[in-house]
């Protein structure tokens, strides 16, 4: 168990932090977020093409995520993917957001320091995540959803929908108009309209 978790920090978790060190003073412009996206992406379990990383960000169990092409994450994300956390293609998540697949568990009315909950969060192809959202473990994003900026979202989100709030609710559905889709029907440029 003790090698185990030193192997994922000498292959996985000290090489991110690493390139972050290294490219933490560059400007977060597109060349620089490409180059971080380029060389992190092979300390991540899989990660498709084009993933492209702001500075600050931290990932803490890199062995347990899963990101598809086209994926931008902002400035000062945190992602604890010990639940397992899976990114499809063409996503956008903004400054200041938390992904937490695992919760703490209560124990006799105090918090355990040995026990948590460990569960999967999904975030489907086409999804735009705004700025300082939190998104907790079990949860999964459907396709082409928008995620309001300071939204806590600890329920599912069907496709097509604007979600806002703590906690979040739906807000509207998405009409998307002259959205240019991929093979698989997630939108790849979005023009969208509210209804």
């Amino acid at each position: 168990m003790i090698l185990k978790r030193i192997k994922l920090f000498a292959l996985r978790v000290l090489p991110i932090h690493i390139v972050q060190l290294l490219t933490g003073l560059l400007p977060n412009a597109s060349l620089t977020i490409r180059i971080r996206g380029f060389l992190i992406s092979p300390f991540i379990n899989r990660c498709g093409r084009n993933f492209k990383i702001a500075s600050g960000a931290t990932i803490n169990r890199p062995d347990r995520l899963t990101i598809g092409n086209n994926v931008y994450f902002a400035q000062n994300i945190w992602i604890n993917a010990t639940g397992n956390i899976t990114f499809g293609n063409n996503i956008s998540v903004g400054p200041m957001c938390v992904f937490a697949s695992s919760n703490h568990v209560l124990e006799n009315g105090k918090v355990s320091s040995s026990k948590n909950i460990v569960e999967p969060i999904t975030i489907n192809s086409g999804v735009w995540i705004a700025s300082h959202v939190v998104i907790t473990s079990g949860v999964t994003i459907g396709q082409n959803s928008i995620i309001a900026a300071g939204a806590v979202v600890s329920n599912d989100v069907p496709p097509g929908c604007l979600y806002g709030g703590v906690p979040a609710k739906k807000i509207k559905d998405i009409e998307y108009k002259n959205a240019i889709l991929d093979q698989n029907n997630v939108i790849a440029e979005i023009f969208y309209e509210m209804r």
